[in-house]
């Protein structure tokens, strides 16, 4: 009983710290509402990609079977849900190592982690909020994006996205941790990130690349965070294949966890024995 009371004692409080970050990060959220505005513009590079490969389509017809509407469609979608699922918390990481921010963070009473996954939170709302209106302004506009999905696979939609968001952030984390060891642990992650742009059909669709090149996509992370939730949202995929891209987000997801749990009390037990 004492354990259980224990537990429970940690969850309230937990929930209670989780509140009051939220609530700090989305103050932060709105009183930088231009510099938000501005991120949130960054996601508009699929747009660029579109217009070129509508100057593709007009001048050969379709590709591969893509046509006009179905690129408008994917793009369109790829940049939400790009947004939905971004991290950038490397940089936090990395900022608060180097700098010595974490030896502050590391007197508080709870783990510096959740301050972080709170913000990652925090500006998914912002995002929700400010990107689902001009969505619905654009579908309205353009009637030639189509999502023809039932319920049921929206709901698996929602679920890849989500995943993505959570495969994002460990990865983030994990590449953060870097920075215990070198100065280069943003640098590295933008690397591994601008070639999983392309594994993760942000630049183009995967069905639109070779066999072999896709067939090494679906095994990699990088898919999870973009190609999955907007191949599912355009129905192109039947439900083994969103049940085998599902397992992949989730194995990915105990993979990277895995990894930043090691590396973080690897890297803490150096940090304190260099007096950081």
């Amino acid at each position: 009983m004492k354990a259980i009371s224990q537990r429970q004692s940690l969850v309230s409080n937990l929930l209670r710290a989780y509140t009051a970050l939220l609530r700090a990060w989305l103050g932060v959220a709105l009183t930088y509402r231009a510099q938000a505005m501005f991120w949130l513009l960054s996601a508009v590079f699929p747009l660029v990609m579109l217009v070129v490969w509508l100057a593709v389509e007009n001048e050969v017809g379709p590709v591969n079977g893509w046509t006009a509407a179905d690129f408008i469609s994917y793009y369109v979608a790829a940049a939400v849900v790009y947004r939905l699922t971004v991290s950038w918390a490397v940089w936090q990481w990395d900022e608060d190592i180097r700098m010595g921010g974490l030896s502050v963070k590391l007197l508080k009473p709870i783990d510096p982690a959740h301050s972080l996954i709170s913000e990652h939170i925090s500006w998914l709302i912002f995002d929700l909020v400010t990107i689902v209106p001009l969505v619905v302004l654009l579908a309205w506009l353009l009637p030639v994006m189509s999502y023809p999905i039932g319920p049921a696979m929206w709901l698996a939609a929602v679920v890849a996205i989500i995943g993505g968001s959570v495969l994002n952030m460990l990865m983030a984390f994990s590449f953060g941790m870097i920075a215990f060891w070198s100065t280069q642990s943003g640098n590295v992650f933008g690397l591994v990130s601008g070639v999983g742009q392309f594994l993760a059909g942000y630049i183009a669709p995967l069905a639109l690349f070779p066999e072999a090149f896709r067939n090494v996509a679906l095994l990699l992370p990088f898919r999870s965070t973009v190609g999955l939730p907007v191949e599912i949202m355009q129905g192109r995929l039947a439900w083994p294949e969103i049940w085998f891209g599902l397992a992949v987000t989730a194995t990915w997801i105990v993979i990277f966890f895995t990894i930043y749990r090691l590396l973080w009390r690897l890297g803490l037990r150096r940090y304190e024995a260099v007096g950081a």
